[in-house]
């Protein structure tokens, strides 16, 4: 690592009480070097460019501290927070936002908030005109994240303005500037009567959704998008005016970070990237660069890696539109320039890893293009994770311009006592055009409607296996949908004391309802807004065929229609509502919306214990209990102690005699027959330390797919939709169980077993762990 010259700031004065306006003298440190400017290697082993040109006059960036040191014990945080993708809960004091001019080694550095000496920072943008900043600063470890804006000049009196925009007992962060004076950032205030989202799989308490504020307004005209179960973090702006954003997408076995897109007032949320091949878990910290629709970023996994990682370009163009491929935008209208299907990814820096394992070159944060192409980054030495912590030598992100020609880092600047993150050019840039709000009512008790217009349309080249299907195109086994399930999705603030849902991966779930699929393959339903719905389409048997692996969501009042199950993007346009419209068009929507939470609990979830057993216990204990089971046994080994413990796991009993198991770090005690339906999956997701004896039973529940659980295969289904004799598996070599032993389950009943494997396997939903809506919602109707 080359020699880094850490400026001396002089010493901070005394912080007065913060008001909502803040005037003050910014000092000017000058930033010498007294030799040759430093070089670095580059993430390929080459030696760098010595060069001092960026192309840009200044740069903004922030810098946040990592080590405190208190009556002589020094301590080290890095990661608070980032296991769960941003670090809005790590709070270290000492940071600074600042300017550097000439943006080169030698530059002077501004500080830009010098009267919050006790302040972190999280994100930045410069104004479109390159006179304004806007930031989220914390100013004491009581505060929270809010919003400031700063002028960059310095006025008449020598003074900056400050101004503080947001505020709330909520953190507000990642700002960014948007067209017609508003600003999009990222917050975990809660709203809508479910509370504030707490992620499932990770346990985390409180998850992040986006929200929009005006410049002059600030929270006067403060603006909610609808959530998503997981973490939506670090939005961007793109040249077509919208808003991108990196997604943390938690959907049963799906567990990645995505890149979304929505209107500015939070309508036709889409994916654009990280559906298909991307080279990483993750992608996030994104900019568009001057090509419309290419993007760079960061790519890495969702943990321990401080948000660091290899530097990719993301090509999202539809390369067989050669007007999509040039940058007139105005040309671009009407055409379909985003393939999410066919994105290009090109790993820019191949010798630092994607995941979280040691690099050898370091990691790079937070990219953003210059105007020649190249692109100015923070970048780390040395392996970049939370383990540096414990040895109190945290990772040195400085900033430097990695040229993708060459492959070499360019220092900028690099004060080996802070973090030097999110630096941005300080020069004019184009306004994009202002989007026109397509719905910025705030009204929860307004429904939004969803649908397709054929349903059996798709582009995905996949096969449905089970029941009627043998290896059957997906295109084809859609032509067999009877309806559409339109599941809610929900997470642990719903189940008091409860961090996972069962002995599975899916979240929450509650079947708002089953859309009927008309003769020309359309449907359409009217769905609570803001709250994350999938969608399953289910043949006549009531199965699944095909669970839907994205969340969507809709605002109150919009409209959210596609072509058919996960039609191609760059294929036929989307007809505009009313013109030729579909029968479920002509039909109206079906109402999913109009009964509250607390009214549909009992008949559209499946909690075990409420629903399912007695079902299992009347119609099936007296033969699978266990005095008629054999056994099969779990030995799982503690890798900290060493200490292993045996579990003896039924191999089919649908009881209710509690079990005791281990799944996800926790030992606890499931009916039996819960176990017995749903552990032999569970066994393929955890088999680290473990060691499996006995027979282990096939599968006989698999958390989103009955079509591919044996329990189902083996008890059979009758065609209910419509009842046409018809068996779902061949009925001589199949016959329904357990008639074929004298014991009638009726179809409903079938219904009550099967639907929860579809939904994902979940021991709890709402009407088992006494949730109760809550009544402080923010969104006017806390109807839901």
């Amino acid at each position: 690592m080359a020699q880094d010259l850490a400026p001396a700031f002089p010493p901070p004065p005394t912080v007065p009480a913060m008001k909502r306006f803040l005037s003050y003298a910014a000092p000017a440190t000058a930033f010498g070097l007294a030799a040759a400017f430093a070089v670095t290697s580059g993430a390929c082993g080459k030696s760098t460019d010595e060069s001092t040109g960026i192309g840009v006059s200044s740069i903004v960036f922030i810098k946040r501290q990592h080590t405190v040191t208190d009556n002589g014990a020094t301590s080290v945080d890095v990661a608070g927070g980032n296991g769960q993708v941003l670090d809005y809960e790590r709070y270290v004091p000492g940071g600074s936002l600042n300017m550097l001019s000439p943006a080169r080694p030698d530059g002077t550095v501004k500080n830009l908030t010098v009267d919050f000496p006790q302040a972190d920072f999280n994100g930045a943008d410069v104004s479109f005109d390159a006179k304004q900043v806007v930031f989220s600063m914390k100013t004491s470890g009581t505060d929270h994240y809010h919003l400031y804006t700063a002028q960059l000049d310095t006025g008449a009196d020598g003074k900056i303005e400050v101004h503080q925009k947001t505020a709330g007992d909520y953190d507000d962060i990642n700002p960014v500037y948007m067209p017609g004076g508003r600003i999009v950032f990222v917050t975990n205030q809660m709203y809508t009567a479910m509370g504030t989202r707490a992620d499932e799989y990770e346990h985390g308490r409180v998850v992040t959704q986006l929200a929009t504020v005006s410049v002059d307004g600030g929270d006067a005209d403060r603006h909610l998008f609808s959530q998503n179960l997981s973490h939506t973090v670090a939005p961007f702006l793109r040249k077509d005016g919208r808003i991108a954003y990196s997604r943390w997408e938690h959907l049963g076995p799906v567990n990645d970070v995505k890149i979304f897109v929505a209107n500015p007032d939070g309508t036709n949320m889409l994916a654009i990237g990280g559906q298909h091949g991307k080279p990483s878990n993750a992608l996030f910290s994104l900019r568009e660069t001057n090509d419309p629709n290419v993007m760079i970023g960061i790519g890495t996994t969702r943990s321990r890696t401080i948000h660091a990682g290899a530097l990719i370009k993301i090509d999202a163009r539809n390369q067989n539109d050669a007007v999509c491929m040039g940058k007139d935008l105005k040309a671009m209208e009407g055409h379909a320039c985003v393939d999410e299907e066919n994105v290009k990814y090109t790993v820019l820096t191949p010798d630092v890893p994607t995941g979280n394992g040691p690099s050898p070159v370091g990691r790079y944060r937070e990219p953003s293009s210059l105007p020649d192409g190249r692109i100015l980054t923070s970048w780390a030495d040395g392996p970049v994770n939370d383990l540096s912590e414990q040895s109190i030598t945290p990772p040195d992100f400085g900033i430097y311009v990695y040229d993708p020609g060459t492959g070499k880092n360019q220092l900028v600047y690099n004060d080996r006592n802070t973090w030097e993150l999110n630096a941005l050019a300080v020069a004019p840039r184009s306004e994009p055009p202002i989007i026109g709000d397509i719905q910025r009512n705030a009204d929860a008790t307004q429904p939004a409607k969803i649908g397709s217009v054929d349903v059996t349309q798709t582009s995905l080249k996949e096969q449905v296996d089970g029941a009627q299907f043998k290896a059957t195109d997906l295109a084809v086994a859609l032509k067999g949908a009877r309806r559409v399930r339109v599941i809610e999705g929900f997470s642990s603030e719903a189940a008091k004391g409860v961090t996972m849902f069962g002995l599975t991966m899916h979240e929450g779930a509650a079947v708002l309802g089953e859309a009927r699929v008309e003769k020309d393959g359309s449907w359409l339903a009217s769905i609570p807004p803001y709250l994350p719905v999938h969608l399953q389409p289910i043949d006549k048997f009531g199965l699944s065929i095909r669970s839907q692996g994205l969340w969507m969501q809709a605002m109150p009042g919009e409209t959210r229609r596609c072509i058919g199950c996960h039609e191609s993007r760059t294929g036929q346009g989307l007809p505009a509502f009313g013109q030729n419209p579909t029968v479920a068009e002509q039909r109206g929507p079906e109402d999913f919306f109009s009964k509250p939470i607390a009214n549909r609990v009992a008949e559209d979830e499946f909690g075990w214990d409420t629903k399912v057993q007695p079902v299992l216990t009347a119609k099936c204990a007296s033969c699978h209990n266990a005095s008629t089971t054999t056994y099969y046994e779990l030995t799982r080994t503690d890798p900290a102690t060493g200490v292993a413990t045996t579990y003896k796991i039924p191999y089919l009993d649908l009881s209710e005699t509690p079990v005791t198991v281990y799944y996800d770090k926790m030992v606890k005690a499931w009916p039996a027959s819960y176990v017995s339906i749903f552990y032999p999956a569970t066994l393929g997701m955890m088999m680290t330390n473990m060691k499996v004896t006995g027979i282990v039973p096939p599968n006989w529940g698999v958390p989103g797919s009955a079509r591919a659980s044996e329990l189902v295969k083996k008890m059979n289904l009758r065609a209910m939709d419509p009842p046409d004799g018809t068996f779902a598996w061949d009925i001589a070599a199949q016959p329904m169980h357990p008639e074929d032993k004298g014991v009638t389950v009726t179809d409903e009943e079938r219904h009550t077993i099967f639907v929860p494997m579809d939904l994902g396997g979940q021991f709890y939903a709402r009407q088992n762990t006494g949730f109760k809506p809550f009544t402080n919602d923010p969104v006017s109707g806390q109807k839901y």
